[in-house]
């Protein structure tokens, strides 16, 4: 009889296959190999994420000084920006005290980076850190993650998880997730298995033809939470391919869920909405119903609960609330968008985001496609693989990172867009993006994401270099990691000026506006207008990828040398001012460009533009 395969024997063979696919990891020692993997099979389960080989460079931070870290990402999945710290521990068994003992290291380098003190760590880290914590805003969260190859055992998650969340005075936006060996082997399996949809399966009911049709395309039935589970062992996450979001966790919901399939199952049809599926086609006999090209759209939350609970079992079956509804579009667009209705009357257990409900809608497909004609790939759905012409980061977009450049660049809050992005939704933010004049947008947002490539990917390695050893060389390197999008908003602001689409009188409104509270109603009118303006930057620079970056780090040291300088009188008369925070509000980038333009700001903004003519 073989014996069976460990987590830690399963893990190790998907490191040495992580290795084989990427050359950066080959000479790589496995226990930074399983950061990777785990990172990967995590973060990246969605095959429109694009994870390339520098990629593992940028995440994986471990090393000598890197304060007890070994890990740092934005989670991908998120569009506010979620920060992510993580910690692996490639191992074949572990106590609950090694655990805690990562959990708290983690837990003592946050706390060390939002003090600023920066030198326990070494350069990579710290530069990671600052440029991720940049991003994180009002509607972020931080996660703190911890791996390990070895079996859980006896040890208590959930008393780890309290110890943690008692290091902090408020812990209100943290989530902390702990991974046993045969949890990470569930995220790698999890994560290999995506495919776009389902094409055939079949649930169980209660009793034979025991089912109430609706019309001649729709019916109700009591289903199987085994046939569920069985469904979802089968396809995962697949089987929510049409639903609004993938399993976000909710600890209230799921204990809930998880309480009544424990202790009360003949109670669950009761308590639980039950779940929804639209197909192509179903039909039923005796207990069995059969489905065609079906996903479940309503009860993700249910469907994964009823998954994981090793309670649940042919001889241990209980039934749901159960809606079919055959799909009545007849083309793929048709049928994507009456899936999204379903899903968003029937969705009510979590609250639903706007990016959800704008995934399938008519001016989502347009825009999509006025992407495509200048050169660009928009996802309007999850799961779409992106094709391998439009790999290079600045190819290819969605939804939420296209507001967050146009909340920078058009309506210049670049503080907003950090800090509360989800204001794009907004219509009088969205309409203009989305519904306006496609064309135009789409030429502006292909030089905003290459803009956006440039400070992350070249500028800010530049500037480190160039700064690190500068007096006041910390304040100087935090500044401008945190400048990300009024680098961006200023490279439109300097061109829309140049252009004259933007006028002095304009600007008038500007500086004003960094002396009150928003809203700013006349600053949105001056700037929602984009008469004439068809680029920032001429095409023929932009063509010329060196004289386009040339440009890019003239534009950022005007704005940054302006900032740090504001800055800084700022927190003379303001005790305990921080940088980050300072940034998340429009009224300092706006005081910025006034205390900019009563120097030499207009004239070197002038002076960059007519060297290019």
């Amino acid at each position: 009889m073989p014996i069976a395969q460990t987590s830690y024997d399963y893990i190790s063979s998907k490191i040495n296959s992580l290795k084989d696919a990427y050359a950066s990891l080959r000479n790589k020692p496995n226990e930074y190999v399983f950061s990777a993997l785990a990172v990967k099979s995590s973060y990246y389960k969605n095959p429109a994420l694009i994870l390339n080989e520098s990629d593992f460079d940028d995440i994986v931070v471990d090393g000598q000084y890197d304060g007890g870290v070994d890990f740092l990402l934005s989670d991908p999945n998120t569009e506010a920006s979620d920060l992510v710290i993580g910690q692996s521990k490639y191992y074949q068994s572990i106590s609950s005290e090694d655990v805690f003992n990562a959990l708290t290291k983690m837990a003592s380098f946050y706390k060390d980076m939002k003090s600023g003190h920066y030198e326990q760590v070494n350069a990579k880290v710290q530069s990671r850190f600052l440029s991720l914590d940049s991003e994180v805003g009002e509607e972020s969260k931080v996660q703190f993650v911890f791996y390990t190859s070895a079996p859980q055992n006896n040890i208590r998650r959930d008393r780890l998880i309290r110890k943690f969340m008692e290091l902090f005075e408020d812990s209100s936006n943290f989530e902390v997730h702990i991974y046993f060996g045969p949890d990470v082997v569930s995220e790698i399996k999890e994560s290999e298995s995506r495919r776009p949809t389902v094409e055939s399966g079949k649930i169980m009911i209660d009793e034979s033809n025991n089912y109430l049709l609706y019309g001649d395309n729709a019916a109700f039935v009591n289903a199987s939470a085994f046939s569920i589970k069985t469904l979802y062992a089968q396809h995962n996450t697949n089987l929510l391919s049409r639903n609004l979001r993938y399993h976000v966790s909710g600890r209230q919901i799921d204990k809930g869920i998880e309480d009544t399939i424990n202790n009360s199952p003949d109670t669950f049809w009761i308590k639980n909405n039950g779940i929804t599926i639209v197909c192509d086609e179903f039909s039923i006999d005796g207990r069995e119903v059969k489905l065609k090209n079906f996903s479940i759209v309503n009860g993700g939350q249910t469907t994964y609960m009823i998954h994981k609970n090793k309670n649940v079992s042919e001889s241990r079956d209980f039934y749901v609330p159960c809606k079919i509804i055959e799909n009545c579009g007849e083309t793929e667009d048709e049928k994507n968008l009456f899936s999204l209705e379903i899903a968003k009357a029937t969705n009510s257990q979590k609250a639903i985001k706007p990016i959800d409900l704008k995934a399938n809608s008519p001016e989502q497909v347009r825009f999509s496609q006025a992407m495509r004609e200048v050169g660009l790939y928009y996802q309007t759905k999850r799961g779409e693989t992106v094709p391998s012409a439009f790999k290079t980061a600045y190819l290819n977009t969605d939804l939420a990172e296209i507001g967050k450049l146009c909340l920078s660049a058009i309506f210049q809050m670049p503080g907003t867009s950090r800090n509360k992005p989800s204001s794009l939704y907004m219509p009088q933010y969205y309409n203009l993006v989305f519904d306006g004049n496609q064309s135009t947008i789409a030429n502006l947002c292909k030089e905003l994401l290459y803009i956006d490539y440039y400070f992350r990917k070249k500028f800010q390695k530049r500037f480190d270099t160039e700064n690190r050893n500068r007096p006041n060389s910390q304040n100087r390197l935090a500044f401008a990691h945190n400048s990300r999008t009024i680098c961006i908003a200023f490279v439109a602001l300097a061109a829309r000026y140049y252009q004259g689409n933007i006028n002095d009188d304009d600007l008038a409104d500007v500086f004003a506006a960094s002396r009150r509270e928003p809203p700013y109603s006349q600053v949105y009118d001056d700037f929602k207008n984009l008469d004439d303006i068809s680029y920032f930057i001429p095409p023929a620079v932009f063509a010329d990828k060196d004289a386009y970056d040339d440009v890019l780090y003239k534009l950022f040291m005007i704005i940054i040398n302006a900032g740090i300088n504001y800055f800084s009188m700022m927190a003379r008369f303001e005790e305990g001012l921080i940088i980050s925070n300072f940034l998340k509000k429009d009224k300092n980038y706006y005081g910025i460009l006034e205390s900019g333009w009563m120097g030499s700001m207009e004239t070197d903004i002038k002076s960059i533009f007519n060297s290019l003519s």
